[in-house]
């Protein structure tokens, strides 16, 4: 739980320092991160396939093609859109605003799961969604510099988070038999994550143009071409051990251990963006994240 407490907001802070318009505003996020993806399958892939046993490599041999499609296709797909979208929304709003709007995460775990069948549809669920909606709207309108797009685009974020929190646990914990480890999780769902987000990057960002020598020296000489290389070899390495912490606590934990680590981590990652960042909160802003928070607790 410590460790994906650190990752994350370190995560964070990467992206809005690499990604963010005021910051290195990288021009393709998408496809920086479609090699993030590409780094934890080769990691895992390196690993479980060394290690069989222990790391669940053995388990991925057995598995039939239809089984493994059938994990790894919707849960790359959104991964990917969650995660995209993610680093999108940082070019354009702050790493504070994006954590306050990101929290709204639980409504559609809930929502996903009343779809999927995993939970009941009760009055006291369907208040503590509305107190997260109310907490929300708050946070959003007490935004200073608000910025539409990048609102919509952290939200569409959230709404897949939640999809892909109840979907990957869904698909994992069903398996018969289970996988043993983070790693092979990670072997599962990252090479549909690359392909997701790669398609993403090609149609959204056109990388050819954007990176070519006349918008920008990242592929000039062979120092710019390994400075650029490097910044994404470290976000990898950062998002690896995040993702190997998440993954293990999706095997380990229950919803509501999940749930209340979440709003921890992302208490953190607030104070990150007002500590490092210079980001401002005001009164309805804090008011609106705490009602969120209560919410989350409540759920």
């Amino acid at each position: 739980m410590t460790g994906w407490f650190i990752c994350s907001a370190a995560l964070s802070a990467y992206n809005k320092v690499v990604f963010g318009r005021d910051h290195g505003a990288f021009p393709c996020p998408l496809l920086l991160t479609s090699i993030h993806f590409l780094v934890q399958w080769c990691f895992s892939y390196s690993i479980s396939a060394a290690f069989p046993e222990f790391f669940g490599g053995t388990d991925v041999k057995n598995m039939s093609w239809r089984t493994y499609f059938s994990v790894s296709i919707p849960c790359g797909f959104v991964t990917a859109a969650d995660v995209g979208l993610s680093n999108l929304s940082l070019v354009r709003i702050s790493i504070t605003f994006f954590t306050m709007i990101k929290s709204s995460s639980p409504i559609w775990v809930l929502l996903s799961a009343f779809i999927f069948g995993i939970e009941k549809v009760s009055c006291n669920l369907i208040t503590v969604g509305m107190m997260i909606m109310a907490g929300e709207l708050l946070t959003a309108f007490g935004e200073v510099d608000f910025d539409t797009v990048g609102f919509m685009l952290c939200a569409g974020a959230a709404v897949c988070s939640g999809i892909r929190w109840t979907l990957v646990q869904l698909k994992v914990q069903t398996l018969d038999p289970p996988l043993k480890g983070s790693i092979v999780i990670m072997r599962v769902l990252a090479s549909s994550m690359f392909f997701f987000m790669l398609l993403l990057s090609f149609t959204i960002e056109r990388p050819w143009e954007k990176l070519s020598p006349e918008n920008g020296d990242y592929f000039t000489d062979s120092k710019h071409a390994m400075k650029t290389i490097s910044l994404g070899l470290t976000g990898a390495a950062i998002a690896i051990a995040m993702v190997l912490c998440e993954f293990w606590l999706i095997l380990k934990s229950n919803a509501i251990v999940l749930m209340i680590g979440g709003v921890l981590k992302e208490m953190i990652t607030i104070l990150v963006g007002v500590t490092l960042f210079g980001d401002e909160l005001n009164a309805v802003n804090i008011s609106g994240i705490l009602v969120v928070f209560m919410g989350v607790f409540l759920y």
